[in-house]
């Protein structure tokens, strides 16, 4: 298998698509690049996140079945920005709920974390200032 072309899209089930494609345009300040009445389709970077409407799932996980939400997060997506502290800002102005503000990793990284509305939980990082590693 050759994955070096890397991971070529994501999709998310929301329960609510209108919702989610608000969320993706007011926090990553994008406009979809596909929608339909069951989905939309944003470009971030190299990679497409689909937001995908769990009753349209069809046969698309089949024969698996759809999980119900957890009570807990499993995975993480990360985005670099070139500020933390000012999509942190701008976040709270937007009215946001942040799940960890501002801080520094010790691997040397700036990171914050928050939820979108499917649950699924969001990271941005930048380099941590070198007087704050």
């Amino acid at each position: 298998m050759d994955v070096t072309k890397g991971i070529f899209a994501i999709t998310l089930l929301a329960g609510d698509v209108a919702l989610t494609k608000d969320f993706y345009i007011r926090v990553f300040e994008v406009k979809p690049v596909f929608e339909d009445e069951n989905s939309v389709v944003f470009q971030l970077g190299p990679n497409l996140l689909n937001i995908l409407g769990e009753d349209a799932v069809g046969d698309l996980f089949g024969p698996a079945k759809v999980g119900e939400p957890s009570s807990g997060h499993r995975s993480m997506l990360t985005l670099n920005v070139a500020n933390v502290d000012d999509e942190f800002a701008r976040l709270q102005r937007l009215g946001f709920a942040i799940n960890t503000p501002p801080a520094n990793q010790p691997w040397g990284i700036r990171t914050i974390t928050f939820a979108d509305p499917t649950g699924q939980m969001w990271e941005l990082s930048m380099p941590a200032p070198e007087n704050c590693k």
